[in-house]
């Protein structure tokens, strides 16, 4: 056990852009305590220091080395504590040192910079976790748990590795090679360029359905963790680094398990939108509506992973636009829309840089922009000339930007925008894709805000097996013109006699729906 003292972390660096181990040990002043643990020298020895699996032991022993801390009583949470000022007393430098290292501690467990965290977490501070202390609850314990929750999937991926080599069926990686390498290769061994599966499927997914309220707890999560994932790949293309292909694709299978398990949690978080960081969300949100479209074509596992994949990257061009060009509200001019034109050059020379990229996304990148009537850019491109994956983005781009809040307007809810996807079948939109996505949607979208038989108002859930409304979570009064203690109505049920009477705009009675969705 090192001798860790927080009073190292005051005014230490918490600014960085990328996540960064080495870095964070040589703040806590702990890098030799961790390099020079045996288990951290076994694994650098046996795989090297770019090894994932070794960036994570570095992260256990790095908790580790501060347990004794994190088990003391933190100071309380002073909600006037400014880092700017000059901090003169003992008091205010060691409540200094807490907030940076308790924030570098978070860091360490999500393996993201804090930076990033504070873009997902709006006014992230350390009260919770102060407070936590001061009840008695065991931080180091909360910390690991969250840790050991991050990097559960990939540690029982690398376990389940090296039962395969132990058993001979795959080849031993040599020593110091990258255990992302060897996925990386796998992955190309077994997906074609179409993004087909030659031999084995990509997944071995849990199909036990569960509850809508179960699954959409784990749908929030994997947004939070989306969101971050696609922040550090802004930041690798921007440093002139290839995407992390794996780390993307393993995040997509991971979106494909919680739809089989219940496919309304997504369609229904996919609804949280902030405009100010629009472009990560739509991205997500295109994730699912691809696994979404993919499944409703009945494709295989395969090809709905690589849709999801191509949905959730192929408009990463547009990061590289300049921001006042992203953000602005009045209409562009032409030499404006001629610069956004070229978000899908910029996104062409994105993916070039990573290996192993299916056609397909290049398709789905390529054509998002193509109408079939021959109008859209940049090759103005007719009918069958566009691809099918290019025809599949352009819905799932068209449909998520309109059911979004963005900087220049706001949703236009699902049910009219589905009424403005029909009014452009065989314009924009190929006629017959367009109806088995329509299909899958029903007629009355989750996410919708209507008005039921018995006064209330609510937001669509789920839908049953006919793509009508099932689930609804009735939220307001009609009757009172009040707001109501949120509460469920399956409406599909035989036993229920409560329909649903029309749609209703939700910002008529001030609601919202991400606002009742956990």
């Amino acid at each position: 056990m090192s001798s860790f003292q927080i009073e190292s972390c005051f005014g230490v660096n918490i600014s960085s852009g990328y996540f960064d181990i080495d870095e964070i040990l040589e703040s806590f002043k702990i890098k030799d305590a961790v390099i020079d643990h045996p288990r951290a020298k076994k694994l650098i020895r046996n795989y090297g220091r770019k090894e994932r699996i070794v960036g994570i032991a570095l992260r256990q022993l790095a908790l580790d080395e501060v347990r004794t801390v994190l088990e003391s009583e933190m100071l309380p949470f002073d909600p006037y504590f400014n880092d700017d000022q000059l901090l003169n007393t003992r008091h205010e430098r060691l409540y200094d040192a807490q907030e940076r290292f308790l924030l570098l501690c978070f860091s360490i467990a999500a393996g993201k910079p804090v930076r990033s965290l504070k873009a997902l977490h709006k006014g992230l501070t350390s009260k919770e976790w102060r407070e936590k202390s001061i009840s008695g609850q065991n931080l180091f314990q909360y910390f690991r748990q969250e840790l050991n929750d991050n990097t559960r999937d990939y540690i029982l991926s690398y376990k389940a590795r090296m039962e395969q080599f132990e058993l001979g069926n795959i080849e031993k990686a040599p020593a110091n090679s990258s255990s992302e390498n060897i996925e990386r290769q796998s992955l190309a061994h077994s997906v074609s360029a179409k993004g087909v599966v030659k031999n084995k499927p990509i997944l071995d997914i849990n199909k036990e359905p569960v509850s809508f309220n179960d699954e959409v707890l784990t749908a929030l999560r994997l947004f939070e963790e989306g969101h971050l994932l696609l922040l550090e790949q802004v930041v690798r293309f921007k440093q002139g680094d290839a995407l992390d292909i794996v780390g993307l694709t393993r995040f997509c299978t991971l979106l494909v398990e919680s739809y089989t398990r219940n496919p309304h949690a997504l369609m229904a978080i996919r609804h949280i939108k902030d405009a100010s960081s629009y472009l990560e969300q739509h991205s997500m949100g295109m994730a699912v509506l691809g696994l979404h479209f993919a499944k409703a074509m009945k494709l295989s596992d395969s090809y709905i992973v690589v849709i999801a994949l191509g949905a959730l990257i192929f408009d990463l061009g547009r990061f590289r636009l300049p921001t006042p060009l992203i953000n602005k509200t009045s209409k562009m001019t032409s030499g404006e829309f001629d610069l956004f034109r070229k978000h899908i050059q910029l996104g062409e020379q994105i993916i070039r840089r990573s290996n192993d990229i299916p056609k397909v996304i290049y398709h789905m990148l390529l054509d998002h922009h193509e109408r079939v009537d021959g109008a859209g850019y940049p090759k103005g491109k007719q009918g069958d000339e566009i691809s099918t994956y290019g025809k599949v983005a352009a819905i799932i781009d068209a449909y998520d930007a309109m059911t979004s809040e963005q900087v220049h307007k706001g949703s236009m809810g699902p049910i009219k925008a589905r009424r403005q996807l029909i009014y452009e079948a065989g314009l924009a939109f190929d006629k017959n894709l367009l109806a088995v996505f329509l299909k899958s949607l029903g007629k009355i979208p989750v996410g919708s805000c209507v008005a039921l038989s018995n006064g209330r108002v609510g937001f669509v859930l789920t839908l049953n097996g006919d793509f009508q409304p099932a689930l609804i979570r009735q939220v307001y009064s009609l009757n009172n013109k009040a707001f109501i203690a949120s509460t469920d109505i399956d409406v599909s049920k035989a036993s229920v006699s409560v329909v649903v009477e029309k749609e209703v705009d939700a910002q008529e009675f001030g609601l919202q729906f991400i606002n009742h969705l956990v």
